[in-house]
């Protein structure tokens, strides 16, 4: 906890806290976890270009489908700023699927990620597969349906997400709530396939 709060300049102690939480766990607004809060790149879909671009509706069901991935026109001196890594998490900040998060955690080959998503990125102090768990909280989605902007296109910026509160326990605890959450969807699956 100290390292992210010396690594971050930045960093806002939350007075209000949500709920209680374990000593050793801190409050954290999600931007000040996130090494950036990015938008993407904004070009036309092509059927050959510089690189692929990832869009909202090439993910489906936590995956790309790399397939329908269509390519875009980017200057090489911009691919750099939009180049997804693993365990970037992009976010849909616009439409039906507004909220809506995907961890890329498989990269066949080089991609940038289309205008309509945010890219969160985070640092060796946090998990970002529980990060990714986290956006699939009830705690996230309140604090999303508080911080959308209502209009026929409900949208979701990055200041939005920036201000979410997330509890934040050490790194070791965080891996271990995502080992745990993981066994357990496992345990459902086989369950699930035993009903079949």
């Amino acid at each position: 906890m100290k390292k992210i709060v010396r690594h971050n300049p930045h960093y806002e102690k939350i007075e209000d806290e949500p709920f209680e939480i374990p000593e050793n766990w801190m409050w954290c607004k999600l931007g000040n976890l996130s090494e950036s809060i990015q938008y993407g790149y904004n070009a036309p879909a092509k059927d050959s270009g510089r690189i692929k671009m990832v869009r909202i509706s090439d993910i489906h069901e936590n995956e790309v489908e790399w397939d329908s991935v269509p390519y875009c026109d980017i200057d090489d001196k911009e691919i750099q700023t939009y180049l997804l890594k693993k365990n970037d998490i992009l976010f849909a900040r616009t439409g039906g699927t507004v909220g809506k998060s995907f961890i890329v955690s498989n990269l066949p080959e080089d991609a940038v990620y289309a205008g309509y998503l945010i890219r969160t990125r985070y640092g060796k102090n946090v998990n970002a597969q529980y990060m990714k768990y986290f956006m699939e909280s009830n705690l996230y989605w309140e604090q999303l349906r508080d911080g959308c902007i209502a209009t026929a296109q409900p949208n979701c910026n990055g200041k939005t997400l920036g201000k979410m509160q997330i509890p934040l326990p050490p790194l070791a605890e965080q891996s271990r709530i995502v080992a745990k959450i993981e066994e357990l969807f496992s345990t459902l699956d086989q369950m699930e396939g035993n009903l079949v």
